[in-house]
């Protein structure tokens, strides 16, 4: 007689697994969107100019921050022509408040056989500053393009022969 009872609560078990298992469900396609954001483009606006200047025979270094502003310090005396660097990034896409970090990297300005180095320097559109040869990091103003100042600090030796002296600082951006 017990089996008889046991037969028939599991038979009555499963029926019921069965009947929950086929109840409330329900479906609803999800709407899935992507967009695919192009590059960003770096061009020169205004180069770096460090101008003209003196050097006795301690040498000195010559700061351009990257708001504008020049001074130089120990032996270098400023002559003037002095230009603010400033570097144009294409945001296209890239939407109001998108993170930009933009790296400057330093390099070594040559006149013949002579060398001055200089370490890059960035200011964000919207007033940060970044790190010596680092990067400085900012949200897209959502428009065409932003404009990042460059500026750096330029080692001048003592005695530094006379000369033009030229190079390039490297200026990448990424989203």
């Amino acid at each position: 007689m017990f089996k008889k009872y046991l037969y028939k609560a599991i038979v009555l078990s499963n029926f019921m697994f069965i009947l929950s298992v086929g109840t409330n469900v329900g479906a609803t396609p999800i709407t899935t969107t992507a967009e695919v954001v192009g590059n960003i483009t770096v061009s020169e606006v205004t180069p770096l100019n460090f101008g003209q200047f003196t050097v006795g025979t301690g040498g000195g270094l010559i700061t351009f921050n990257a708001a504008g502003v020049i001074s130089a310090g120990g032996d270098v005396v400023l002559l003037g022509g002095e230009v603010g660097g400033v570097a144009g990034l294409d945001t296209t896409g890239a939407g109001l408040g998108t993170l930009v970090t933009v790296n400057v990297t330093g390099t070594t300005l040559v006149s013949g056989v002579n060398s001055m180095t200089i370490v890059g320097n960035c200011l964000g559109p919207l007033g940060v500053l970044g790190v010596d040869n680092g990067a400085c990091t900012f949200n897209s103003n959502g428009i065409v393009s932003d404009n990042v100042q460059i500026g750096g600090k330029l080692t001048v030796s003592g005695n530094q022969p006379s000369g033009v002296y030229a190079g390039t600082l490297e200026v990448t951006a990424a989203f």
